[in-house]
């Protein structure tokens, strides 16, 4: 059978829909993403991933450096010559983003807080079941962020060797912000993944905005929300601000909540791409 995108939203919906993992056990048992996800693909040699190594840094990772090295570990046979990478967003919950915006300045609501421990746990659980998915149709596929002797943080700048944003871009699902962050037709409130599928999937490149900030409306409202003045005009993201700021959420959220987390969120509810592209970007 043919891996279409339909077949990526059918099996990631399905999961949103069903799998335990998915619900604010914590708090309601409501859905923490809403299964209404949107996929793109790119070709993993696509140009676009070594002008990151040259963007972001020569420790950024390419697909085919990746795919080679997960080859090279389990004694597969290496062939990159079909690789895809398979990008999709996961909607946060209207009402989490809701309590987001109505419960403080400077601090993330419980339901903010949940979604970024939780959330992210059933992000890593999605990417596993879509490589077992394949794997049982005899297609090999790896999540390099699942990798811990590949995945990489360099702190020192914020960045990391592989990055399920600028995997969304490539894939043309959308564009960056003033924020950093990632602007698409599900709304900036989300979290997103990416994996390598051994596969020539038909890549949505000519999707891809030629202004890596095309639907940023540069309207301002993300810098009004930024509780530590950590986004401008001028310098737009100061990440070492921003991280300083975040991590130190985790007394609060331990103490209020009862998991140990971190999380903030704050510019991205109440501002114009909460929910989508903005409108006036689309008239």
């Amino acid at each position: 059978m043919d891996i279409t995108k339909e077949w990526f939203i059918e099996k990631i919906n399905n999961f949103l829909e069903n799998d335990e993992i998915n619900r604010m056990k914590m708090v309601d048992g409501s859905l923490i993403f809403d299964p209404d996800v949107i996929v793109g693909f790119v070709s993993g040699n696509d140009p676009i991933f070594s002008d990151y190594k040259k963007i972001i840094g020569e420790f950024y990772l390419t697909p085919k450096e990746a795919y080679s090295w997960y080859c090279k570990k389990n004694g597969i046979p290496i062939s990159t010559e079909d690789i895809s990478v398979v990008a999709y967003i996961l909607p946060i919950a209207l009402n989490t983003k809701k309590e987001n915006f109505e419960y403080s300045k400077d601090k993330p609501s419980e339901r903010w807080a949940n979604t970024r421990l939780f959330g992210e746990k059933a992000n890593v659980n999605i990417q596993r079941h879509l490589i077992d998915e394949l794997k049982k149709l005899g297609i090999n596929a790896m999540a390099p962020i699942q990798e811990k002797l590949l995945f990489k943080i360099n702190r020192k700048i914020w960045a990391s060797n592989w990055s399920h944003r600028h995997c969304c871009f490539a894939a043309g699902l959308g564009s960056f912000g003033l924020s950093d962050g990632f602007i698409n037709s599900r709304g900036k409130a989300m979290r997103c993944g990416s994996l390598i599928v051994d596969y020539d999937l038909p890549s949505d490149s000519t999707k891809r905005p030629l202004d890596p900030y095309e639907y940023c409306s540069n309207c301002g409202d993300c810098i009004d929300r930024c509780p530590v003045n950590a986004i401008s005009f001028e310098n737009r993201h100061d990440k070492n601000l921003c991280s300083k700021h975040v991590m130190g959420t985790v007394p609060y959220i331990k103490e209020n909540y009862g998991i140990n987390i971190y999380g903030c969120g704050l510019c991205q509810v109440g501002v114009a791409c909460e929910n989508g592209i903005p409108e006036k970007l689309l008239e």
